[in-house]
């Protein structure tokens, strides 16, 4: 039975500090239509917990919104003080054309470091980092035409 990808459930990223990039991330999410945040504790086993006074929080899920009996999809930052940034990037796609000039502006004003839009007319993007690091993308691709299943 060949399976079908239905897209991405959640993506859980590790960030150095949460409260060094919490801020950055709820205006980001929330341009970008994720929100909706919960604030959760994941302990040394990775099992997640509510926040509560011995345990703080030390994640923040940012969900879009979604209604019953769809599943929000969300993306977590997880707080690993032991993270270093990586060559990994993570891209947000949002609608064409994109407005790069909105984009470079709104994102310096939110603490992005590094943005740079796309030397490239087929790939519109704004790439940029997050206040520890982390590359991202704002992108703009046409999604491509699928081939019917066979």
């Amino acid at each position: 039975m060949k399976r079908q990808f239905l897209g991405f459930d959640h993506v859980d990223t590790r960030v150095k500090s949460l409260k060094a990039v919490e801020a950055f991330y709820d205006q980001l999410m929330s341009e970008l239509g994720l929100p909706r945040k919960r604030l959760s504790h994941v302990d040394q086993l990775g099992e997640w917990h509510s926040p509560s006074d011995d345990r703080p929080y030390n994640t923040a899920e940012y969900f879009e919104e979604a209604s019953a009996p769809e599943v929000a999809r969300f993306i977590g930052f997880v707080e690993d003080t032991k993270m270093v940034p990586t060559l990994t990037r993570i891209a947000f796609r949002v609608q064409a054309p994109l407005d790069a000039g909105y984009w470079q502006s709104f994102l310096g004003s939110i603490g992005a470091a590094n943005i740079e839009p796309s030397a490239s007319d087929d790939y519109p993007a704004i790439f940029f980092e997050d206040p520890s690091g982390t590359k991202l993308e704002i992108c703009a691709r046409k999604p491509s035409v699928a081939e019917p299943p066979q």
